[in-house]
Formats: C-alpha cells, structure tokens, sequence
C-alpha cells in the first residue's frame, strides 16, 4: 500500500482555524452598508474605535474593494481633523514597503474626512492567536511573522519614524503575510535626548522608557518587537504572572482556550474635575509591570522554544534599552539563522550575506 503524503507546511497562509465573522451592523457605526460617501460605497463594517470608524467600501476611483478610516461624527464637530489620522495620514503617505499598509489616498465628503488604504481581508495576528489553542503559533510561524514586521519597522526607522505600538492586533495578514497597520502614534526620530510628551501605546508592549516618557530610540521597537514574538510564542505578556497549572503538553492538540487576553490601551487618570494627572509611582509599577516585574523566562511556558531563541527574547526586553539590541536590523540578522530546513528564509545554498557584528547592533 503507498504511503501517504504529508500535507506541504503551508505556514499562516493557512491561517489556523480562523473563520472570517464579519461585524454586524449597530448602532456605534454611523453609516449603513449602501450608504454613498462621496465615490465610495459603504459594503461592510469592519470595526469602530474612540475616534474612527473603520468600513469596507467600494470606489468608483479605484474600481476595487478599500478600507476607509473615517473621522466619527462627534469628533469633526471642530471643523479641524485629529491630530492622530493627520500624522497617519503624513506618514503613510511617504512610506512604501510590501509589509506596510497601502494607502489609496485621502478625500471629504458631506463633512466626514476619510483615509482610503487597500483592504486586507486576512486576520489579525490577535484573531489568529484567540483561535489557537493556548493561543500560541507554531514557532516557525512565529519567527516568521516577526521577521515580516521586523522587516517593516526597520524601513520605518530609515524613514525617520519609530512605531510605537507594536502588538498582534495591529499586525494583519495579507495572504498569509504579516501587513503593519495604525500607523497615528508614530513618533518622529533625529532629535537627540528629545522627550515625548505623551505615554502612547498598549501597554503590555510598550517599552520601560516609553512609559517613563524617556528619550526614545531604535531600541524601544526593539523592545515591542521582542513582546510581540514573545506572545506569539507563549500566548501570554512578557511580565504576566506565570500560573501554576501551565503545562507544555502537546499545545497542537485541538483543545479549547475561552480565556480572553485582549489587550487593553491603559487609560490617563483624572482628577475630580476631569482634567488629567500624572501616575504615582505606584500606579506606574501597577499599569506597567515591566518596570519592575521580571521577565518570565519564554521556556517556561513553550518547551519547544530554543535556549539560543529564549535568549535572544530575553536580550530584546531588558530593562536597560542599551543591553538590547540597538537597531532592529540587528535583531533580525540574530532571528533569522533559527529558521532552519524547510522553515528557512532562503534556499540553503543562496548567496546571503552573513554579518558577525549582532552582538553591538
């Protein structure tokens, strides 16, 4: 009798018992499928944040399916745009990477101002992660991934511009290829010592110098970008309290995991009159545990995670951003040699070049 053959490796094109569920239409979407916005044609509801309001849409334009990002009506009350979709809009509009988010270009119609990008109709990295078991990806996967977006926000930082808020959610798939998109808390780079004056991002990922709103550099994406590969790995954050029944058997079993880790954006206090106030000193070890927390060592949540891989992990999240990695370029050069057999990047006896100088970059 003839073997079997096995089923080729097809990576996250497959994109692991994901079903697309599109959202259905409510009251926070100000807009109804059919509805005309200028040349665009309102096809579905994608999603809905504090300021935006997120539509598949059809344009006459372009004669395809696009994404529009449209201001939601409370916020245009002003007549000015936010400050956010108007640094997006500037930074999109100079970039081009096949892992970045294409933009179509910008346009008003009845009052509403929208931002046109191409429609990706693949999961999030955070869609991928929730359908899993355990929510962990495949290690191979999840250095590829990471490769993809790492690949991004290196061309984002020779444009001038660190990301920020590096995290699954904002990481789409495009044909089973990582897309970066949410591009508004980018933060401009060449100003030495430069403090920002905001705390921006999610907080789970974001660096120990970006919540103390410290000088910022190359390695605090580093530092997200280390986050990032360490969730895909274990399914967990880097600081989240490891619990005593976690165990390694078998994570490719089909088991349920209902438990919800959505990441949530940490919000400014107030005082009694509702305007904002700085964080204690308490309150910023409690929102941020990176400040103080210790990292959970990956292994002891993935035993299928390499010692050489653990460490490189553990390198792009030290506390300290100088014991990093200090350009992104660095940590991938260190990445890619763990993706071996078939798993790897380019075939064996491909001309790459290979650089020794990791350790100091």
């Amino acid at each position: 009798m003839a073997a079997i053959a096995k089923p080729r490796y097809q990576g996250l094109v497959a994109a692991r018992r994901w079903e697309h569920d599109p959202a259905r239409p409510r009251a926070e979407f100000s807009l109804a499928v059919g509805d005309r916005l200028g040349e665009l044609t309102v096809i579905g509801h994608l999603a809905r944040g504090r300021a935006n309001e997120l539509y598949q849409v059809w344009s006459n334009r372009h004669w395809c399916a696009l994404t529009a990002k449209v201001i939601a009506p409370e916020h245009m009350t002003s007549g000015t745009l936010p400050a956010a979709l108007r640094k997006e809009e500037r930074v999109l509009a100079r970039v081009r990477h096949p892992n970045i988010v294409q933009v179509f270009g910008t346009g008003d119609a009845g009052g509403r101002h929208y931002l046109l990008m191409e429609y990706l109709n693949g999961p999030s990295l955070f869609d991928v992660l929730e359908s899993l078991p355990k929510r962990r990806l495949h290690l191979p996967d999840a250095v590829r991934a990471v490769m993809h977006v790492g690949a991004a926000v290196h061309y984002l930082h020779r444009c001038g511009w660190l990301y920020r808020d590096l995290k699954p959610a904002n990481v789409h798939l495009r044909e089973g290829i990582p897309v970066l998109l949410d591009f508004d808390v980018v933060w401009p780079m060449g100003k030495e010592g430069r403090r920002p004056g905001d705390r921006l991002g999610t907080a789970p990922y974001m660096a120990p110098e970006q919540v103390l709103r410290d000088p910022l550099t190359t390695a605090t994406d580093v530092y997200g970008l280390g986050a990032l590969l360490y969730e895909l790995l274990t399914g967990r954050w880097p600081t989240e309290e490891l619990e005593e029944d976690e165990d390694d058997e078998d994570w490719y079993d089909d088991e349920d995991d209902d438990e919800d880790y959505a990441p949530k954006t940490a919000m400014a206090p107030v005082n009694s009159n509702g305007s904002p106030r700085a964080l204690t000193t308490r309150e910023l070890n409690t929102r941020y545990p990176q400040l103080t927390a210790p990292v959970v060592p990956p292994r002891q949540r993935n035993s299928q995670v390499t010692p050489e891989l653990e460490k490189l992990i553990l390198r792009t999240l030290e506390r300290d951003p100088s014991k990093r990695f200090q350009t992104v370029s660095g940590m991938l050069a260190a990445l890619a040699p763990m993706l071996k057999g078939r798993h790897r990047l380019w075939p064996e006896n491909a001309p790459v070049e290979r650089r020794a100088d990791t350790k100091t970059r």
